[in-house]
């Protein structure tokens, strides 16, 4: 098992066979014609991108409009097509191979800007999984990704972004320790095919609603983004386990 794919769609079928997981799972699908049209036809918003790179490269969102048209949105630049018919033609000169279609989630926003938020999920030898650190990236203005570099966003505490949103529940204990308990079972899940990780970072979304989503799982997680808190504390907890584990 050691030999296991570390790509969006390998970790996203793996997590599927977890019944309590399932729900907090967007659809994801291979990048095909047929399957790209068919995600559309289902949620008129679907997000593309690499199955096996992160950092928010490649990622474009497509919106399924009136008549037949749809817009494609990469970075700030907005395209529109008439049909499916130049859709299609338009993607395939991309070449996306290895992409994958996601069902778009509309995350919560915090001040008129999406976020999502990074858990960090972390294991010492022979210990239980333990959540040391967790934060909200907010897109930069105008820009889909909230990956920091790319989408010139910033970085907040969990409870300032949820704060600054529309979230019904808004920030309480009870959200809280939800977000704690999907990002542990997600890392104790895929721990049990990737024997080796001892550190899942684990990229959430917030929906307008409240409700948690799984956006991906990452084994190489930056722990940078934790030095922009004003709160080191996190940042040096994860560092501390970083430490145990280049001592074994």
């Amino acid at each position: 098992m050691s030999k296991l794919s570390w790509s969006k769609m390998t970790k996203y079928k793996l997590l599927k066979r977890n019944r309590k997981l399932v729900k907090y799972l967007p659809e994801t699908r291979r990048m095909k014609k047929s399957g790209l049209m068919q995600m559309l036809g289902t949620y008129d918003n679907v997000i593309i991108k690499p199955s096996s790179s992160f950092g928010g490269k490649g990622v474009m969102r497509v919106t399924s409009e009136r008549k037949g048209r749809y817009a494609l949105h990469s970075g700030k630049k907005i395209k529109h097509f008439g049909s499916a018919k130049g859709l299609k033609a338009y993607l395939k000169r991309k070449r996306l191979h290895g992409y994958i279609v996601q069902r778009y989630v509309s995350l919560a926003k915090a001040n008129g800007r999406p976020f999502d938020l990074r858990v960090m999920v972390q294991r010492r030898k022979k210990r239980d999984w333990t959540v040391t650190g967790k934060l909200a990236k907010i897109a930069g203005k105008g820009y889909i990704v909230t990956n920091i570099r790319r989408s010139h966003g910033n970085v907040v505490s969990v409870k300032t972004a949820i704060s600054q949103s529309k979230i019904r529940s808004k920030y309480s204990k009870a959200l809280m320790s939800k977000i704690d308990k999907v990002a542990l079972r997600t890392a104790k899940h895929l721990h049990k095919y990737y024997k080796w990780i001892h550190t899942t970072g684990v990229d959430m979304g917030l929906d307008r609603k409240g409700n948690i989503w799984i956006i991906e799982a990452n084994f190489d997680p930056a722990t940078s983004l934790f030095l922009k808190l004003k709160d080191k504390s996190m940042y040096r907890k994860i560092i501390s386990y970083n430490k145990k584990k280049r001592r074994r």
